[in-house]
């Protein structure tokens, strides 16, 4: 359970940097359908940093303290790639923690942050094939 927390605690502090992030990249774009995607990409990991937390809350009877830290990035293009790139590893991560649940309760928070991190996937995709 242990090597679970830590994770959990990962999870937690990769969604909350992911959230804003996707609130810096949202600020270099003025392009309607880039601004949709990835505020609904933000809107989400919102969500799963929420539903992490209270995970975390029911397994250990506190929320966890996490370092806030700031993703960097120069052009909109680095930062769109980078963001494919962190959703497909979070996808995996999501999907092997999935496989070490210590209880049921971690499995709807986990399912759903993993197939939301597939689809971010699928539209940072887009984003950056759309730029040439």
């Amino acid at each position: 359970m242990n090597s679970f927390i830590r994770d959990l605690e990962k999870a937690i502090s990769d969604e909350w940097t992911g959230y804003y992030f996707y609130k810096e990249l949202k600020a270099r774009t003025n392009n309607p359908l880039y601004v949709e995607f990835i505020e609904h990409a933000q809107k989400d990991e919102k969500e799963h940093y929420e539903m992490f937390q209270y995970l975390h809350y029911l397994l250990t009877g506190e929320y966890y303290e996490h370092k806030k830290e700031k993703v960097g990035f120069t052009t909109f293009k680095e930062g769109v790639l980078r963001a494919l790139k962190d959703e497909l590893e979070g996808a995996e991560f999501y999907r092997d923690m999935l496989l070490e649940i210590p209880n049921q309760q971690a499995y709807k928070p986990l399912f759903i942050a993993m197939t939301d991190e597939q689809e971010h996937a699928t539209r940072f995709s887009t984003i950056y094939n759309s730029l040439r």
